[in-house]
């Protein structure tokens, strides 16, 4: 419930404006009936064909309900209200991270018996973090799926060493790889396997050398089986790579390593297990070395997203997700072993007392987190602005938008958007002859945000308006030192207008950026 209690946020309107470059791919698919998805930032290769099959499921939905008749009514349905196959593909989404709660409990349970099962899900279920991103359509909760998956095959393997457990561990680390790019590491999980298995005797060093190698050569099949337009489309391919590799980003940019580690630590870390959870994992941590199997598959995967988290130029609170649940699994053999010690005590009451200080120290804080945190994605000032807009807002007038305000779309007024080298573009015609995804990649550029800071000066007069609403401006305002540029556009813009109103955000009941909506002087409310 936790995660089905605001999937359908913010629709028709596009809070998170990734969503559709993901949608879009998919679309792009069934359009052009290719298996070409046509991006590969992520690569989110896997992520784009789970949205195509999805994609197809909402079509037979809207066909069997008499909404599209068509595939050309149902991308014409699509282009007005994409929470047609939004919605579907959260759901999507919610599934693969209901997967990797199940994951986490059966590699935990199998480290450190049930409690550890237990209790690794439950810090997982309620991970304010995991939920979030459990509910937006993206790549990473995918990614962890398969890296959980590679992790438990490779688990097998520190116990057999057999071929055929060689094998499935390649399975689910070429989809890692195609899913999202750094899960790549998830492949350590199988060294430190072999290692286990090397050392233990059941097969020689170099027969266990040539079962990694081999493993590592048969999830690179996987990876161009998966998504095979890499090496067809390199191109393209190498063009989204560079467009992924930024040195600056509004909101994000990276202040150094131990800057990184800190950001990471008291932000999403802190936030996605609480105090209890870091402890008990921190716990966990320092009893991995009586746990040899789970210190072989955990700690090379887990330290090896750490330091790429650190030398990142850009820091993202869902860049921390793969360390969540193997935070999870610690967490569970902390509590595991220490009910096996309270039974050494043979008290009866210590049972009940770890009982209720784990969820009053772990689950309680986080479920609240977790409800705040629906509100707040309930009630955003992104659809706030719209509301009050609808009132004030003459018929008739030129509005300039900043956000997927698909939920606007039925308001009698023209619209702009802002797209880079293109100046401010009319969003409904834009909509209703579907333009596709390379135009839109042409128009930005290399910008890492299309906004009215980013419009390239000499077309800004395009964007000449009755009404902005802006969400951008105050994130400009406060790292005006990094991006003058795009600060003095809206300084110059909110200067020749007047501010008519303006939406803040509410820690745990108002979510999304501050929304400024400007008036030209010669408009009235």
């Amino acid at each position: 419930m936790l995660r089905l209690a605001t999937i359908n946020f913010g629709l028709p309107a596009l809070n998170d404006p990734d969503e559709l470059m993901f949608e879009l791919g998919a679309m792009r698919m069934l359009r052009g009936v290719t298996l070409n998805p046509g991006w590969f930032g992520h690569p989110a290769t896997t992520t784009i064909y789970v949205l195509a099959l999805v994609d197809i499921g909402a079509f037979g939905a809207a066909w069997l309900t008499g909404a599209a008749t068509s595939v050309k009514a149902f991308g014409a349905l699509v282009y007005a209200n994409p929470g047609w196959i939004i919605l579907p593909g959260r759901v999507a989404m919610a599934l693969f991270a209901l997967g990797t709660i199940v994951l986490v409990w059966r590699l935990a349970r199998r480290f450190a018996g049930n409690v550890a099962g237990l209790v690794a899900a439950a810090v997982l279920a309620v991970s304010p973090v995991h939920v979030t991103y459990s509910q937006i359509i993206r790549s990473d909760m995918m990614a962890c799926f398969f890296m959980l998956l590679c992790i438990n095959a490779a688990a097998t393997i520190a116990q057999d060493g057999k071929p055929a457990t060689y094998r499935w561990a390649a399975l689910w680390w070429g989809l890692a790889i195609a899913t999202k790019w750094p899960f790549a590491l998830s492949g350590l999980a199988i060294a430190g396997a072999t290692f286990v298995v090397i050392r233990s005797g059941r097969v020689t060093a170099t027969r266990g050398l040539m079962l990694a190698a081999g493993a590592t050569g048969m999830a690179l099949i996987v990876l161009v089986v998966a998504s095979p337009f890499l090496v067809l489309d390199h191109a393209t391919v190498l063009r989204n790579l560079r467009g992924e590799s930024q040195l600056h980003h509004l909101g994000a940019t990276s202040g150094g390593p131990w800057w990184n580690l800190r950001w990471y630590a008291t932000g999403p870390i802190l936030t996605g297990l609480g105090w209890g959870g870091v402890l008990l994992s921190l716990c966990g941590a320092a009893r991995l070395p009586r746990h040899r199997v789970a210190a072989s598959v955990i700690v090379p995967v887990a330290i090896s997203f750490v330091l790429i988290l650190s030398t990142q130029h850009l820091v993202w609170e869902r860049w921390a997700l793969p360390l969540l649940p193997l935070a999870a699994i610690l967490a569970g053999i902390a509590v595991a072993d220490l009910v096996r010690a309270s039974q050494r005590w043979r008290s009866p009451a210590i049972l009940p007392v770890l009982t209720v200080a784990f969820l009053a120290l772990v689950i309680v804080p986080s479920v609240m987190r977790v409800r705040a945190d629906n509100r707040a994605r309930r009630t955003d000032t992104r659809q706030l602005a719209a509301a009050w807009a609808h009132t004030h807002v003459a018929p008739g007038s030129t509005v300039l938008v900043e956000h997927f305000a698909f939920d606007m779309l039925a308001e009698p007024w023209r619209f702009l958007f802002p797209l880079g080298d293109a100046g401010c573009v009319d969003a409904r015609a834009f909509l209703q002859g579907k333009v596709p995804y390379a135009v839109i990649e042409r128009a930005r550029g290399a910008r890492s945000n299309v906004d009215y800071g980013t419009v390239a000066p000499s077309r800004r007069a395009t964007c000449h308006t009755d009404v902005a609403i802006l969400t951008q401006a105050d994130r400009y305002r406060r790292e005006r030192a990094r991006f003058p540029a795009e600060h003095d556009a809206y300084r110059t813009l909110m200067e020749q207008g007047r501010v008519a109103a303006v939406f803040k955000p509410q820690p745990g009941e108002i979510g999304g950026p501050v929304v400024i909506v400007i008036f030209s002087r010669n408009t009235k409310s």
